[in-house]
């Protein structure tokens, strides 16, 4: 049973990560541009959009205000 509710949360994980690194490649930035242009750490934005690290609301809700995406990581 624990097997299978990561698998689901790694794949939730794994989607928003995809839809993290579009909404980047989109705007046109590398990593390290959003990395200075956020304040957020590059190594924290690599591992968000690998899907290995969850973050926390307040950093959806800034990065939904950076990219102007409404509230689509929310």
């Amino acid at each position: 049973m624990d097997e299978r509710l990561d698998g689901e949360r790694g794949s939730g994980l794994a989607g928003l990560g995809r839809t993290l690194r579009h909404l980047r490649e989109k705007a046109g930035k590398s990593l390290g541009q959003l990395a200075q242009e956020t304040a957020y750490d590059k190594s924290y934005l690599s591992r968000l959009e690998a899907g290995k690290r969850l973050s926390k609301m307040a950093v959806m809700e800034d990065l939904d205000r950076y990219y102007g995406s409404g509230d689509l990581l929310v």
